[in-house]
């Protein structure tokens, strides 16, 4: 039987969330002269810039082209990543290399950045794009997480149900979107505290932790 290893990118795969708050606050000063916090930034990790940016916005009272903000913010994030070092988490690179040995497993990215960003930071991440399934990002659903579509649109893209695939998310919404579509989650604490995400099924505090037993153990046990 196929199974897939779905992963998120931004907090998972790649620590570009520091990155892309300081891409979002450079945005809002530059084009409003506005601070903007960390701590207004968290509530919207995992989300889309989109959302993230309207919502800020909102917060502070302000009229916006929500448009301009976020190519803004896109601009500032890809500057920033052309000098970023040694972005991928550690254990990324060993689960992809270890999956790759069993070929049941298929795997996937399911993203709520753009194809554009997305693309940019997998290849800063030194991950080969060419050993990917699937790969849904922020521009291909109209209801990003915690919403299940992106999920469910890997798993019909890859033809499996989603109880034979395991989410790897870092974020709050991730974890609801992936439960939502009825798949497996391992949650790893890279943006949030484990009670945060304690809606997933396993809550590992590095990708190290993650192994194909603990996989394996997700998608055949039916009390997973």
């Amino acid at each position: 039987m196929p199974f897939a290893l779905i992963f998120d990118v931004d907090g998972v795969i790649a620590d570009t969330e520091p990155l892309s708050m300081r891409a979002s606050s450079r945005a809002f000063h530059d084009l409003h002269g506005i601070t903007v916090t960390e701590a207004e930034h968290l509530p919207y990790v995992g989300m889309t810039t989109w959302k993230q940016t309207e919502g800020i916005a909102a917060k502070h009272g302000l009229a916006i082209d929500t448009g301009e903000l976020v190519a803004a913010q896109r601009e500032n994030f890809l500057r920033g990543l052309e000098d970023a070092e040694d972005i991928v988490f550690p254990g990324v690179l060993e689960i992809f290399a270890g999956i790759s040995k069993y070929s049941e497993w298929r795997v996937a990215l399911a993203t709520s950045s753009g194809r554009k960003r997305s693309e940019a930071t997998i290849r800063a991440a030194g991950i080969d794009a060419g050993g990917l399934s699937a790969w849904i990002t922020g521009d291909d659903v109209q209801h990003p997480k915690p919403d299940p579509e992106i999920y469910l649109r890997v798993a019909s893209e890859l033809q499996l149900f989603p109880t034979q695939c395991v989410v790897i998310e870092d974020s709050i919404a991730g974890v609801e979107a992936a439960k939502a579509a009825s798949m497996h989650c391992v949650a790893v604490t890279n943006s949030f505290s484990g009670e945060h995400l304690r809606m997933a099924d396993r809550i590992v505090d590095s990708l190290e932790d993650v192994s194909i037993t603990m996989l394996y153990d997700l998608v055949t046990d039916p009390a997973s």
